[in-house]
Parts: structure tokens; sequence; C-alpha cells
């Protein structure tokens, strides 16, 4: 499996993933990544069925790697802060800067 590095900005740009307010959180919801319309309903499920708020990643949006705990991983996303769960089947690629 593919590590992602802390400090370094990556791309998903097939998915709308979940963003859970802590690694526990994540560990207990699941790895979900799916349409925007889902996305929305599974955030609103899942804030509800675990009393803290959990958000959805944009694939528009720059994911900036803050901390890695196996396959846990807390990303910044634009203006949101959130725990997913890293599985090589999304695809998330690392965002170079090919003009140097």
């Amino acid at each position: 499996m593919k590590r992602l590095e802390v400090g370094k900005l990556y791309s998903c740009s097939e998915y709308f993933l979940l963003l859970y307010p802590d690694k526990e959180t994540a560990s207990a919801g699941a790895a979900f990544a799916t349409s925007s319309t889902r996305a929305a309903a599974l955030a609103v499920y899942w804030s509800e069925e675990f009393g803290k708020p959990v958000n959805y990643y944009n694939p528009q949006t720059p994911l900036l790697v803050l901390s890695v705990k196996e396959q846990y991983i807390q990303v910044l996303a634009g203006d949101k802060k959130g725990w997913i769960i890293y599985q090589g089947w999304l695809n998330i690629k690392e965002i170079t800067d090919d003009a140097t």
C-alpha cells in the first residue's frame, strides 16, 4: 500500500470522501467514497450516529496531509480538517509541480 506523507498535497479526484472528526470515529465508521449527493447524506447520518460533526471532501479540493496513523490519515481539505481512511483503490495521487 502506498504511503501518504505528512506535509504533502494530494488529490482524490474520483471520490467524495467522508472526513471524520477524530481517528476513533473514523475507525468506527467506514471508508466511504461516493458521489456528492450520497456523501452529503452519509455525513448527516454519521454526524447524528456519532454525535460529532462528520464532513465530506470535494474532489476538486487539494488534501494536505497533517498526520498518518496506519490507514488513518488526518487531512486539511480547504477549511475542513478531518480523518480519512486510506485505501489503495481510492487512487489518491500526490500533487506535484511539473514546471520545475
